[in-house]
C-alpha cells in the first residue's frame, strides 16, 4: 500500500480585485466566487475549497472541522486603498446564519502603511436614529454620523459585526476576518458601485435592523496597542481573541519555535515586513527551508503539521499569525458543512 502523503505549508496564488477606490488582494479565500488555488508543492493547481473538501479534519484541525464542516474558517486579504471605500457594515453570525445560510463577519484591521492623510471611519460618533442615518445615506452624507480616525502604520483595529467602516485616503490594509462575503454596502459616496464588489441584495435597506445605532466607545478608536501579552513569549502580542479567531502579532527575531498540536487548528502567518522562512524538522537535530515568505506573502500551516521553526531572513521581520483556537464544544446548530459560531468575545 503506497504511503499516505503527509500535508505540508503552502502559498496560495493572490487574486486581486481593482475598484474605483483601489483593491482588495485575497491571500486565502474560500467563498466560492473567489477561491484561492494552492501555489506550492504537490498540492498546487487545487482550489483550497478542494483541499478543505479533500482532507478536512488534517487541513484546519479536528476542533475546527466539528464546528465549520467543510468551510475553510477564516480568510486574510490586503485592501489597497487609494480614495474612498465604500461604506460597508456585516452581520453578527446567528443573523447571517437565520437569513443566509452564511457566516457572519468580525474582522480584523492592521494598518501596514498609512498616507499622510488616510483616515478610518469607524462607528457612530453619537446616538443615532435609523431614520437619520438613512436619509444620511441617501443624500450621501453618512460620515456626519461617524468617528473620523487619522491612521498610522502599525496600528491595529477590530471592527465588530454591526459598526459601520470604511477608509479614505491612501492607506494598505490587511484584513483577517471569518469566512465570509457578508458585506452590506451602505453608501458609494455618490459613485456606482460595482456588482461584483457587492451583492446588489446586500444593501442599506437590508442593513439598518441589524446596524449598532450607538455611540462607538472613545477607547476602540484609538487602536489597540502593542503591550506584551502575558499568555506567550516577550515577542508574540496577543492582538485580538474571538471565537471566530485569534491573531496575533510575531516579531521575529530569532527562530522560533512553534508546536501546533496543542492547538489543534491551522494557522497561517502573513508577512508584514522583513522575511521569513518555515524550517521543518528532519531525522536528529537537522533542519531545512522548507519555503521562503516574502513580505505581504502569506502561508498556511496545516494542523498535521505539528512542529516547525519560523526563522527570520531579514532584520525586522514581522507576523500576523491567525488561528482559530479550540472550543470546549461543538455547537449543535452546525451542519456538517457549514455554519457560524457564537458571537464575539474580545479580550
Amino acid at each position: 500500500m503506497e504511503e499516505e502523503k503527509k500535508l505540508y505549508p503552502f502559498r496560495l496564488c493572490s487574486i486581486e480585485d481593482a475598484y474605483s477606490w483601489g483593491s482588495e488582494e485575497f491571500h486565502i479565500a474560500d467563498l466560492g466566487y473567489r477561491d484561492s488555488i494552492v501555489r506550492d508543492g504537490w498540492l498546487a493547481g487545487n482550489a483550497l475549497s478542494e483541499v478543505m473538501e479533500t482532507y478536512l479534519d488534517r487541513l484546519v484541525g479536528d476542533n475546527v472541522f466539528e464546528w465549520y464542516g467543510s468551510q475553510f474558517p477564516f480568510q486574510v486579504k490586503l485592501l489597497k486603498v487609494r480614495g474612498r471605500m465604500p461604506l460597508r457594515v456585516s452581520p453578527a453570525d446567528e443573523l447571517a446564519r437565520q437569513r443566509y445560510d452564511a457566516l457572519g463577519k468580525e474582522k480584523l484591521w492592521y494598518v501596514a502603511r498609512a498616507g499622510r492623510e488616510a483616515r478610518l471611519l469607524l462607528g457612530f460618533r453619537v446616538d443615532t436614529e435609523a431614520s437619520q442615518f438613512y436619509n444620511a445615506c441617501t443624500e450621501g452624507e453618512p460620515e456626519l454620523f461617524l468617528n473620523p480616525v487619522p491612521l498610522k502604520a502599525g496600528q491595529y483595529y477590530h471592527i465588530p459585526a454591526g459598526v459601520p467602516h470604511c477608509i479614505w485616503g491612501d492607506a494598505d490594509i490587511v484584513e483577517t476576518s471569518e469566512s465570509s462575503a457578508m458585506d452590506f454596502c451602505l453608501s458609494g459616496w455618490g459613485n456606482e458601485v460595482s456588482d461584483e464588489e457587492f451583492d446588489p441584495a446586500l444593501g442599506l435597506v437590508e442593513a439598518l435592523d441589524f446596524l449598532e445605532y450607538s455611540k462607538l466607545p472613545s477607547e476602540k478608536l484609538l487602536g489597540f496597542s502593542m503591550e506584551r501579552g502575558e499568555d506567550g513569549p516577550g515577542n508574540v502580542v496577543r492582538m485580538l481573541h474571538l471565537p471566530q479567531f485569534t491573531s496575533r502579532l510575531i516579531t521575529l527575531g530569532d527562530a522560533l519555535k512553534i508546536s501546533s498540536g496543542n492547538a489543534d487548528s491551522c494557522v497561517s502567518y502573513t508577512c508584514l515586513r522583513g522575511e521569513f522562512s518555515i524550517q521543518l524538522p528532519q531525522d536528529g537535530d537537522e533542519k531545512i527551508d522548507y519555503l521562503v515568505v516574502k513580505a505581504m506573502e502569506t502561508v498556511l500551516v496545516p494542523a498535521e503539521v505539528e512542529e516547525f521553526f519560523l526563522v527570520p531572513r531579514a532584520s525586522g521581520t514581522l507576523l500576523l499569525e491567525t488561528l482559530v483556537e479550540r472550543r470546549p464544544e461543538t455547537d449543535p446548530y452546525v451542519a456538517a458543512d457549514a455554519g457560524p459560531l457564537p458571537d464575539e468575545e474580545e479580550d
